[in-house]
This record gives structure tokens, C-alpha cells and sequence, in this order.
């Protein structure tokens, strides 16, 4: 059993119903007050029939004449009672008798001889007898019996009692265990918003407010997650305020590299142009900063639209495959459907790009890069796959994470900042995708990009 709430209630519910039993079948109730109650029974039931035999007796003397009526006496709640009865059924002295012991009259009657009887409350017993003037009576004598014990070889007395006293015990162990289990659900599910990237979450709520060892773990997450968010919002805005500063003075360098290229003889401008290309790289790497910025505070550029994928797919390879061919590699595509998509295109575009181009970047010379995209019922899959020297796996869950470089089997030398995959992965979560990256069983690296989509369209084949 995975579910804490379930071992919990079972574990609780099991051994309170064992020690309900226990204490039930051993008690004084079961054991000694059983055999007294049956002794004392048995001599009540004695003494009712001797009162029988009397009114037997004086009846066969004397008649019925002579009987006079009662009071309920004997050792029963009620006592016991004598009844006396004609051949018409009708109680001679004009009392009213249990229905039992006029049912029991009347058969005894019919057969002559006597009979003995529990029903419900009350033991019975009858005898016929004949009085001096010829007519026929039946005397009755009634004793009620006091509650018995529980029989344990009677199960109808028994286990409705045990139904429900386990139903009891399980009501109290149901909340027992959610009062247990409740807090490591809402811990549960806190560490998982913060671990998906929800600097806010915390636990919160009644879980805090308790006053035992949960709440005190409660209280510290969520002094964790606090500091972890102060520790990240700090980050994010020394990063982007660095990166805004860098604008200026930059943008003041191309103007002054502009001046001196003017100014500067021939022998200078190789200099002056590889200023110029390192001012563009940096320009590059502080838009993909401010870019990373804004997707990681969920404020992309532009509103959504819904477009084509395969339309947008088959733009980024037609781009990249300049770059690809450059270096004597090649693009395939294979498209087997289209669909609509609504998000943000220019930044899927970016996302595709930037996972293509590093595929190209780390795949070998006279090789190809292959680029597949895949339609399931709710999820459009695009993967890139080069056929270079892979990543150790040490190292597949931190390459979406910025400024990532694995230098021992991706080459330094091929570029880059270690943005493009970061930047990739933000801006699929953005359309509630997310990416994901595998060393490929024949060779290389394959990264795979998943969100969901709208509705497919026509099916095509492209291939490049």
C-alpha cells in the first residue's frame, strides 16, 4: 500500500476492533456472570413450576373455587404469575394473560399433556388437570426471564453488536488517520508547485497553525521557499538590471567603433570589424538575458495567434539549413500531420531554433540533423536529433538550465552562451509543454520538445 492514510486507518482500525474483541470476549459479562445468570434462571424456572404443581393440586381438590387472585410474585423483574384457564380459552379469574401463555393453554388443551416454553421475555409452563366437578382446566404459570448474556454461539446476538462497534471504531480511525495523513498531502503537493518552478508556494493554512512536529516542519518550508524566492527574485533582477546597464555604454562603444573604422587606416579595420562582431555577440547575449527574463516572469513580447506548426516548423529549418549546409550537414524533416497551435510564434520559433542550430552546431561534418514532428491525440511532439557525441547522463537534467556548457563532450569551441536551451525550455513551459533530452540508443543527442495543440489539419510530408 502506497497511501499513507490508507496504512494508517487499517493499522489503527485492525488493532482497536482485536482489542474491542478481546475485551468483549473476556469480560466478567462472558465469562463469570454467565454461568450465575443460568444458574439463577434455572432455579426461577424451578420454583415457578412448583407453583404450577400447587394450583394443579388445589384445583384437582378443591376446584377452582377457591383460588383467589395475586399479586406477581417471584425472582423475575415482573415475578411469576399463575393463569388458570377453561375449555373456552377464557382465564377464570378474569385476568389478562400474555398472549404466549393463552396460545399455550389453548394447545395444551388439545393434546392433554404438558408443556414447557421460552418465548420472547417470558418461560411457560402448562399442565392440564381436572377438577372434582368433571370440568378440565389448564394452568399456566409465566416467569420473566431477565436479559441473558450475549451467547457467543449465537451469532444473530452477537455480531450485529461487533458490526457495530467495528463501525464506530472505523469512523474514529478514518479521522484519526486524515488528521495524520491531511498535512503530508498539502506538503506533498507545496513541494511540488515549488519544485515545478512556483517560487510562492507554501503550506499555509491550518497545517502551519498546528503545534506539533508537522506544523513545525511546515513552518520551515515555508521559511525555505521564503528565502528561496528572495535568493531568485534578487538574482533575476541583478541580472536584468546588469544587463540594462550593459546597454548603454555598448551601444556607445558601436558608435565609437564606427568613428575610429572612419577614421582608421586600412591596417586598423580588421581590428575595428572583430571590435564590432565581439559588441554584436555581447548585444546578442544580453537580448537573450532580458529575453530569459521575460519568460521566466511569464511576460512574453506580442499576443497569441494561432498558426500552422508545420508552417512555422518547415520556416526554421529552411533557415537553419543555410548554417547546416555551410558545414557540410544536412536537415531532414519528417512532418507526418500538421496542427493548429495557439501561443506565441515568434518565441516557439525561437525555441525551435535554438535546439536546431545547436544540434547543427554539435553534429559532425557530412552528417545529418533530423527533425521530426509527431501528433498524438492531446500533445505535438518535435524532436531534433544530431548525431554528435552525446552528453553524459550525469549531466541530461541541467542542460536546460542557463549558462549550461558540458565541456567534456560538447566542444566549447562551437559557441555560444548557454542561453539557447534555457531560453527553449521557458518557452515551451510557457505554452505548457516541456522539453526534455536523451542520449539516442544509435548515437547522439535528441531533444524533444512537447505541448499541446488545438486541433490537427490536413496530413503532409516534407522532407529536406
Amino acid at each position: 500500500m502506497k497511501s499513507l492514510f490508507l496504512r494508517i486507518f487499517l493499522w489503527f482500525w485492525v488493532a482497536m476492533v482485536v482489542m474491542a474483541v478481546v475485551l468483549v470476549v473476556t469480560s466478567p459479562y462472558f465469562t463469570q456472570s454467565r454461568s450465575r445468570v443460568e444458574r439463577w434462571q434455572q432455579g426461577a424456572e424451578a420454583w415457578a413450576g412448583d407453583r404450577v404443581d400447587r394450583t394443579v393440586r388445589s384445583i384437582s381438590e378443591r376446584g377452582v373455587d377457591g383460588l383467589t387472585v395475586g399479586e406477581p410474585r417471584g425472582p423475575g423483574r415482573r415475578g411469576s404469575m399463575t393463569f388458570v384457564f377453561d375449555d373456552a380459552g377464557r382465564e377464570v379469574m378474569g385476568r389478562e394473560a400474555p398472549a404466549a401463555a393463552a396460545d399455550l393453554a389453548s394447545r395444551v388443551a388439545e393434546s392433554g399433556t404438558e408443556e414447557a416454553l421460552r418465548r420472547g421475555e417470558f418461560h411457560l409452563v402448562a399442565k392440564p388437570v381436572r377438577a372434582p366437578d368433571g370440568r378440565r382446566f389448564v394452568v399456566v404459570g409465566t416467569l420473566h426471564r431477565p436479559p441473558r448474556p450475549i451467547d457467543l454461539l449465537e451469532p444473530k446476538a452477537l455480531w450485529p453488536r461487533l458490526a457495530v462497534l467495528a463501525a464506530m471504531i472505523g469512523l474514529l480511525s478514518f479521522l484519526l488517520a486524515r488528521y495524520l495523513s491531511s498535512p503530508v498531502g498539502a506538503l506533498r503537493k507545496a513541494t511540488q508547485q515549488l519544485s515545478g518552478g512556483d517560487l510562492s508556494a507554501r503550506v499555509g493554512g491550518r497545517v502551519v497553525r498546528r503545534r506539533d512536529e508537522i506544523g513545525d516542519l511546515a513552518r520551515d518550508f515555508d521559511t525555505m521557499a521564503g528565502q528561496m524566492e528572495s535568493l531568485v527574485g534578487s538574482q533575476q533582477r541583478l541580472l536584468r538590471d546588469v544587463s540594462h546597464e550593459l546597454r548603454s555604454p555598448l551601444a556607445r562603444l558601436r558608435v565609437a567603433l564606427e568613428m575610429a573604422r572612419d577614421r582608421a587606416g586600412a591596417a586598423a579595420r580588421e581590428s575595428i570589424d572583430r571590435m564590432e562582431r565581439e559588441a554584436t555577440r555581447i548585444d546578442e547575449l544580453i537580448g537573450q538575458l532580458l529575453l530569459l527574463e521575460r519568460l521566466a516572469a511569464g511576460a512574453p513580447d506580442g499576443e497569441k495567434t494561432t498558426f500552422a506548426l508545420a508552417e512555422l516548423l518547415g520556416e526554421v529549418v529552411d533557415d537553419a539549413s543555410f548554417e547546416a549546409s555551410a558545414g557540410g550537414r544536412e536537415v531532414m524533416v519528417l512532418a507526418d500531420a500538421d496542427a493548429s497551435v495557439t501561443g506565441y510564434p515568434v518565441l516557439l520559433r525561437s525555441a525551435i531554433d535554438n535546439v536546431l542550430r545547436n544540434a547543427i552546431r554539435h553534429a559532425p561534418e557530412s552528417t545529418a540533423v533530423d527533425v521530426v514532428l509527431r501528433l498524438d491525440p492531446r500533445w505535438a511532439e518535435i524532436s531534433v536529433r544530431d548525431r554528435g557525441p552525446g552528453v553524459g547522463e550525469e549531466h541530461l537534467g541541467s542542460l536546460f538550465e542557463p549558462f549550461t556548457r558540458v565541456a567534456d563532450a560538447r566542444e566549447r569551441s562551437s559557441g555560444g552562451a548557454g542561453l539557447g536551451l534555457a531560453i527553449a525550455r521557458r518557452a515551451v513551459e510557457l505554452h505548457h509543454g516541456g522539453v526534455s533530452a536523451r542520449n539516442h540508443p544509435d548515437g547522439g543527442l535528441e531533444v524533444v520538445l512537447r505541448f499541446p495543440f488545438d486541433a490537427p489539419s490536413a496530413e503532409n510530408r516534407r522532407s529536406t
